[in-house]
């Protein structure tokens, strides 16, 4: 007996996480603003964990890819995901057989910050303010147009939830992307656009385009001079953010350490004004903050949808 207690050995401790590198998972391609804020947060959580953060982008099918492998993954927090919202939220809603419960498969760790929308018009529209478009758009149903960047895009969404909120009718014009529904703006092919805050920003800075309001609950920093649609006297609020997941299952501890490293790296130096440029405020949460935004969020696009009647393929 002594001798097969002696040669059993002591029982081999864990090593404590992070022990290796982690790949954190962006659902966008290289170069997007949700792949350089993923890199941000990446260098960020690299510096506070004292291990490599490899960014991997697994585009395409509006996230999907790349959540779904997120949500296969081991539960052991070296495989974590970068969220933005639609990915989360919205996809799941326009999709038959959706490959992922958002609020069953992932183990939210916090978001890192939040991003806007704006409605935005060509420079030399005739609408000086967010009333003026209403209240055209209420005289004469139907022949206003504002561009998207997709059908079931956020700005398709934003612009059917205004319709609903105004009693208004403003036509969707559904464009490939952001690159072409900004073109079709520039070219008045469409009377307004909803896109990102970072797109309207570079529009604004050119002189080519002015931002009417913000769908947000505040204002927004890059537009301090443009209202939000409850200034307005129109219920909507929306916004848009990139967050930290991991799969389902976690351990209680390896959520902690990643809660805080996240709250550190959003405390970069010079961090804040340089994601200020693409539109993205730093908001970082905690894990259950960060469920909670998830879950109003899953319920607010669900509805979106019911009201743009989009047919789920």
């Amino acid at each position: 007996m002594c001798a097969t207690v002696l040669g059993a050995g002591p029982a081999q401790a864990e090593p404590e996480y992070p022990a290796r590198p982690i790949t954190l998972i962006v659902p966008l391609p290289a170069g997007s603003d949700t792949d350089t804020i993923a890199r941000l947060m990446a260098d960020g959580l690299g510096r506070s964990l004292g291990q490599p953060v490899v960014v991997e982008n697994r585009a395409g099918a509006g996230g999907q890819i790349a959540m779904k492998y997120v949500a296969t993954a081991k539960p052991d927090g070296y495989i974590l995901g970068a969220p933005f919202q639609a990915a989360l939220t919205l996809v799941p809603h326009i999709r038959k057989a959706p490959p992922y419960d958002p609020r069953a498969d992932f183990t939210p760790i916090g978001r890192f910050g939040s991003l806007g929308i704006a409605l935005v018009v060509p420079e030399d529209s005739p609408f000086q303010s967010f009333d003026q478009l209403i209240a055209k758009a209420r005289a004469e149903p139907g022949k206003l147009t504002f561009a998207s960047f997709g059908v079931g895009s956020g700005g398709h969404l934003a612009g059917e939830m205004l319709n609903a909120a105004a009693g208004i009718n403003i036509v969707h014009v559904p464009y490939k992307g952001t690159t072409e529904a900004r073109v079709g703006l520039l070219r008045k092919e469409v009377d307004m656009a909803i896109l990102g805050d970072g797109l309207a920003a570079l529009l604004v800075q050119d002189g080519k385009a002015r931002v009417l309001a913000v769908p947000q609950a505040a204002r927004s920093p890059l537009f301090p001079d443009a209202p939000t649609f409850k200034e307005a006297g129109i219920p909507l609020a929306t916004q848009g953010w990139v967050g930290l997941a991991g799969p389902a299952g976690l351990p209680p501890d390896v959520v902690k350490k990643l809660e805080a490293a996240l709250k550190e790296a959003a405390q970069a130096p010079g961090l804040a004004e340089r994601l200020k440029n693409i539109g993205l405020q730093l908001a970082p949460t905690d894990a259950a903050g960060f469920a909670r935004i998830i879950q109003d969020d899953y319920v607010l696009w669900g509805k979106a949808v019911d009201i743009a009647g989009i047919d789920k393929n």
